[in-house]
């Protein structure tokens, strides 16, 4: 974070480039002209300093933390009033009783919100989703809430099946063990309120989620292994040649069955990839890998 001695400085050198007389003001972020528009440079740090002296402490405003998406509130506490002076007792006990009577108006939506997007926010930084999804993410889990559903479920095991029931919306192919991972909760319980939501929250918002097939996988694992063009056609060649002639894919993960057809398309391109490297990337075990590459090698050479 620059000095003031700095930001000065630095002000005076781009003063030439603004209008006869700047007018400087923080807007969304950035030091503004307000006169001509131009932009001198961007504020990186806008978040409260923290306390650390007594002096600190008692000059340090008693509002909520600048970055949350909720906007500030007001919060009522504290023992001196908005000059700074403190309070005598006979007003202290009243604003003592406000400041209870105002906690207690706070409904526990907001308080769930209060907590739920921040968490919402770092989710979405961590495994990359686009804004849209965000925002659909945000939709399914305020319907949750809103249905009281919340409880005896945490707040992150929710807003993962949110994110996951999002994704599958939007037909991203994007497996619930890279949220479990970024979230670290259990599988399990994902899983558990993903189901939950999809009967109970997507027929109210008419969301309908997309079932993936192995094909759509195949691009996904194809472009993280960095494999070609080739090597996809031939695994998607692969599926759809097993699905002609009758190969049943009721109760097998799709993951699998892509990962197996990259693993024979690899093989027959020159592009060895080992079972391991597969698997892993997949998330599935390397034992179903081999059973699903020994049920598609019937398959491999059929035109």
């Amino acid at each position: 974070m620059p000095s003031k001695f700095e930001e000065d400085n630095f002000f005076e050198e781009d003063e030439e480039h603004c209008c006869d007389s700047p007018k400087i003001s923080e807007e969304d972020g950035f030091n503004v002209c307000l006169n001509c528009g131009y932009v001198y440079s961007r504020i990186l740090d806008d978040s409260p300093r923290r306390a650390f002296t007594q002096e600190e402490i008692q000059k340090r405003k008693s509002n909520e933390r600048v970055y949350s998406p909720i906007g500030p509130r007001t919060i009522i506490r504290g023992n001196r009033d908005a000059r700074g002076t403190l309070l005598s007792p006979k007003y202290k006990s009243k604003f003592n009783r406000l400041a209870k009577i105002h906690r207690s108006l706070t409904t526990s939506y907001e308080r769930n919100l209060w907590i739920a997007l921040p968490n919402l926010q770092r989710l979405q930084k961590r495994l990359g989703i686009p804004d849209t999804v965000a925002e659909d993410a945000l939709r399914i889990y305020t319907q949750t809430v809103k249905k009281k559903l919340t409880m005896g479920r945490s707040i992150d095991t929710l807003l993962s099946a949110s994110i996951f029931c999002a994704l599958r919306v939007h037909g991203i192919p994007r497996t619930v063990e890279e949220i479990t991972k970024v979230a670290q909760i259990p599988k399990k319980k994902v899983i558990k309120s993903y189901r939950l939501i999809i009967m109970e929250v997507l027929p109210n918002l008419n969301l309908k989620v997309q079932h993936f097939t192995p094909d759509r996988y195949v691009d996904k694992f194809n472009d993280e292994l960095k494999l070609s063009m080739q090597c996809r056609n031939t695994a998607v060649k692969i599926i759809e040649n097993a699905k002609t002639h009758g190969f049943n894919s009721a109760g097998k993960d799709p993951k699998g069955i892509a990962a197996a057809a990259i693993y024979i398309g690899s093989k027959i391109c020159n592009e060895n990839r080992t079972q391991k490297e597969i698997s892993k990337l997949a998330r599935v075990t390397e034992v179903t890998l081999r059973m699903r590459v020994k049920d598609l090698m019937k398959y491999a050479n059929v035109s």
